[in-house]
C-alpha cells in the first residue's frame, strides 16, 4: 500500500480532496494533509510518503521548493502539482525536478484518480529500482538470505509461532512492508532438480535480472517466493506452468500465491515445512541441507538468553552445556546448522554486534571441512558475542544512539532524512527505526532534528552575533532559506533570530 500527503494552504481543499476518493480501494493510505510547506517538510521527513500532492503558492516554503529539497535526498516521492496557477513557467520549474504530473484547480474527482494511476505505475517502478540497486550490494544480498534461512530454521523447531518470535529479525529485514509471490513446483524429482534450477535461472535472468529470489527444496517440491515489484505474472505463469523434463514419472503442477508481506508468508511456510525432517536450502544452484532435529535445536533456541545472562555462573554453565551438545553431533552439515541457528539469535539479541560481521564469520565457517574445527570456531565466536554484550541496558538503544551521534555529527547537511541515515550508516529497516526511536526519544525524527538545529543556531549566535541569518542557516542545515530557520527558530524559542540576538545582547 503506497502512502499518500496532500498539501495545500487551503484548508477546504485539503479536506476535500482526503473526503473525496476511497483511497483504500486504490491501495493509498492517506497518512494526512497540511496547510503549509514547513508542516509538510518535516512530515515527508518523518512518514517518508511515496506520493505527495501539493500546491505551489504556499508561505514558508512553496511547493516547487518542497519539491526541490525533497529531490536533494535519497528519498523517491513522486509529486503531483495541484495549483491554481497556469502558467508555463511554474510546470517547467516543477519538470526540473523531476516531476511529471500537473494537475490545475478546479480538478474532478476522475482526473485525480486518472493521475494517481500514473503516479502509482512510477512509485512501483522505483520502488523496484531502489531494490534492484540494493541487490547489487553482494552483502546485504547474503546478509537478508542468511536471516530469512535461519528465521526457517529456527521456526520449524518451535512448538509455536509468535509475533514476537519474528520481533527480534524485525530491525534487519523488512517482514512487514513488501508484498510477496509464492510458487510451488509439485512432483519435481531430485534427479531433474538442476536441470530444473537452471531453465528458471536462466528464465529470470533473462526477465527479471538482480531480482532476489529464495529458494527451497523437500520431498519433491520446489519452492520459490520474491518480493512482488510487478502486476502482471502471466507470462511467469506460463513458463512454470510449461515446465516438463525427461523421466518424470508424473506431470510436474505449478501453483501461484500472493501474500500481502514476509511475515505472513514465513508464518505459512513454517507451519507446512514442520512436518518434514530434512529440506534443502538453494544458494547459487547448491543444495544446503537443513534438518529439523527439534529437541537438539529447541535446546540450544533455549540456552540464548542463558548464555547473555548478567549473572556469570548462568552464563558459564549455559556455555558448558552448549559445548558439550556441539560435541554430541557427528553430522557436519547438522553441526553447520547449529552453528548458523545460534551465533544469528545471540547477534540479534545484543545491541553492540553487527550483521555483516556474523555473517562475514559465517561465510568463512562454511568452508570448513573439519568437524572439531567448526566446533571450536564456533564456541570462540560465541564466546566473543557474549563478552561484547553491553553490561547494562543504557537509556538508549545502542543503534539510536549511534544516530543521535550522527546527527550531531553532520546537523549542518540540509538533506538528513531517517531513510538515508537507516538503510546507509545503520543498515536497518527504516520502519522500525523510525518506531525505535519515537518511543525512546519521545519525538519524532524531524521534530528532533528541528531542535537541534535550533539548538546549534543558539549556540552560534551566542559565540557571534555578528553572523548574518542567512548564513546561520546554512551552518545549521536549513539551506539558503531564511524563512525557514526563521519559522523553525521562533517555533521552538518563541522568538525570531534577530529578537534572540537583540536579547543576548541586552
Amino acid at each position: 500500500m503506497f502512502k499518500l500527503l496532500i498539501v495545500d494552504d487551503e484548508e477546504i481543499i485539503c479536506s476535500t480532496i482526503a473526503s473525496l476518493i476511497d483511497w483504500s480501494s486504490m491501495d493509498i493510505s492517506l497518512i494526512g494533509t497540511c496547510l503549509d510547506g514547513v508542516e509538510a517538510y518535516h512530515t515527508i521527513l518523518d512518514e517518508s510518503p511515496d506520493i505527495v500532492m501539493t500546491d505551489i503558492r504556499m508561505p514558508g516554503i512553496s511547493g516547487l521548493e518542497l519539491i526541490e529539497r525533497i529531490s536533494h535526498t535519497d528519498l523517491h516521492t513522486q509529486f503531483i502539482i495541484l495549483s491554481g496557477y497556469g502558467e508555463f513557467e511554474y510546470a517547467k520549474s516543477a519538470m526540473r525536478c523531476g516531476v511529471r504530473h500537473y494537475l490545475l484547480k478546479p480538478c474532478d474527482e476522475k482526473q485525480i484518480i486518472e493521475c494517481i494511476r500514473d503516479v502509482i505505475c512510477d512509485c512501483q517502478e522505483a520502488l523496484q529500482s531502489e531494490e534492484l540497486q540494493k541487490n547489487q550490494n553482494l552483502l546485504v544480498k547474503n546478509y537478508q538470505q542468511t536471516l530469512v534461512h535461519n528465521i526457517i530454521r529456527e521456526g520449524i523447531s518451535l512448538p509455536e509461532l509468535s509475533d514476537s518470535f519474528f520481533h527480534s529479525y524485525e530491525h534487519y529485514i523488512n517482514l512487514r512492508n513488501t508484498p510477496y509471490q509464492f510458487c510451488c513446483l509439485y512432483y519435481l524429482e531430485k534427479k531433474n532438480l538442476d536441470a530444473c534450477l537452471a531453465t528458471i535461472s536462466s528464465y529470470f535472468s533473462m526477465r527479471m535480472p538482480k531480482l532476489r529470489i529464495y529458494q527451497i527444496y523437500i520431498s519433491n517440491i520446489l519452492i520459490l517466493f520474491f518480493p512482488n515489484y510487478g502486476s502482471d505474472y502471466r507470462d511467469m505463469d506460463k513458463f512454470l506452468e510449461g515446465l516438463s523434463f525427461p523421466g518424470q514419472s508424473t506431470t510436474i503442477v505449478y501453483e501461484r500465491t500472493s501474500y500481502p508481506d514476509l511475515c505472513s508468508l514465513l508464518k505459512m511456510l513454517i507451519q507446512r515445512l514442520k512436518r518434514f525432517d530434512t529440506l534443502y536450502f538453494i544458494d547459487d544452484g547448491r543444495l544446503i541441507p537443513t534438518f529439523n532435529f527439534g529437541h537438539i535445536v529447541i535446546r540450544i533456541n533455549q540456552l540464548v538468553p542463558a548464555l547473555l545472562s548478567e549473572q556469570k555462573s548462568e552464563s558459564d554453565e549455559a556455555f558448558q552445556e552448549l559445548k558439550t551438545i556441539l560435541v554430541s553431533v557427528s553430522n557436519i552439515d547438522f553441526l553447520m546448522q547449529l552453528a548458523d541457528n545460534l551465533t544469528i539469535s545471540l547477534v540479534t539479541q545484543i545491541s553492540s554486534y553487527t550483521l555483516s560481521e556474523i555473517n562475514n564469520f559465517l561465510y568463512e565457517l562454511h568452508y570448513k571441512t573439519d568437524l572439531q574445527d567448526i566446533r571450536e570456531c564456533t564456541l570462540k565466536k560465541v564466546q566473543e558475542i557474549i563478552s561484547s554484550k553491553s553490561p547494562k541496558k543504557e537509556h538508549y538503544s545502542d543503534f539510536i544512539e549511534k544516530l543521535l551521534e550522527f546527527l550531531k555529527e553532520h546537523v549542518s547537511e540540509p538533506d538528513l532524512t531517517l531513510k538515508w541515515i537507516s538503510e546507509n550508516y545503520l543498515y536497518m529497516n527504516v520502519n522500525y527505526v523510525s518506531r525505535c526511536f519515537s518511543k525512546e526519544t519521545g519525538e519524532k525524527f524531524s521534530a528532533y532534528l528541528m531542535n537541534l538545529r535550533v539548538q546549534k543556531a543558539k549556540e552560534i549566535l551566542s559565540t557571534n552575533d555578528a553572523e548574518k541569518i542567512q548564513h546561520v542557516a546554512e551552518l545549521v542545515g536549513c539551506g539558503n532559506n531564511p524563512y525557514y530557520f526563521s519559522k523553525i527558530f521562533k517555533k521552538c524559542t518563541g522568538l525570531t533570530p534577530s529578537a534572540y540576538v537583540k536579547r543576548l545582547s541586552k
